[in-house]
């Protein structure tokens, strides 16, 4: 399904503004499920985007059970109005958590200078990737449920690529945004584009740039 990316922000722009940090937690029915954040920052902020679900944490006093998805996370934004795509790697271990099945470190851990402007964060599974630097072309294995599993040579939804023999883990995903001035959880990228499609939304560019630390 084509995401369009304008109509993405608009609705960020739109939504529970003022959030310092957020917790937003989730199930994916199928692996090529992705999720998508707005975040917002209205001067140059440092914003902290990490995953806790791969192998359990705590957060405030939410504790965030091991097991889920090996997470892949994407920043897209615009710089000088060209499309740019920033793929956030997996933390060290001494960063995140270590999954007690696998014992690998695979959250990811992200800490950067954001510059002012409306950042668009896609949540995927490991290694659904986007088609490009646009949002709205989408991802690789869009209508491809179950290709984690595929790809491992073995039955299920949800098989972990980082591991040998690709262990079954669950869709259960857990993301936390620190530093942004809002962060608000988007609608599913099919209903974004129904309500496009239809004229319900304005579309709306907003120039970005981004400078990683």
């Amino acid at each position: 399904m084509k995401k369009p990316l304008n109509v993405i922000l608009l609705l960020g722009l739109a939504a529970a503004p003022g959030f310092a940090s957020v917790l937003f937690q989730g199930t994916f029915a199928d692996d090529d499920q992705v999720a998508l954040f707005s975040i917002i920052a209205n001067t140059a902020e440092t914003v902290t985007i990490e995953t806790y679900s791969y192998a359990g944490g705590t957060v405030n006093s939410t504790v965030i059970p091991a097991g889920g998805f090996t997470p892949a996370a994407f920043l897209f934004y615009d710089q000088d109005t060209v499309p740019n795509v920033l793929d956030l790697s997996n933390g060290t271990c001494s960063q995140v958590g270590t999954d007690p099945a696998t014992l690998g470190c695979n959250d990811i851990y992200f800490q950067g200078l954001l510059q002012p402007g409306t950042y668009t964060l896609a949540l995927a599974v490991y290694n659904n990737t986007p088609v490009d630097s646009s949002l709205a072309d989408g991802f690789v294995e869009d209508g491809n449920p179950g290709f984690t599993c595929v790809e491992a040579g073995t039955a299920g939804s949800f098989c972990d690529l980082t591991a040998a023999l690709g262990p079954s883990r669950t869709g259960n995903y857990a993301i936390a945004i620190t530093g942004a001035d809002s962060v608000v959880n988007l609608p599913e990228p099919g209903s974004v584009f129904l309500l496009f499609a239809g004229g319900g939304l304005m579309a709306l560019r907003r120039r970005q740039s981004f400078d990683s630390r």
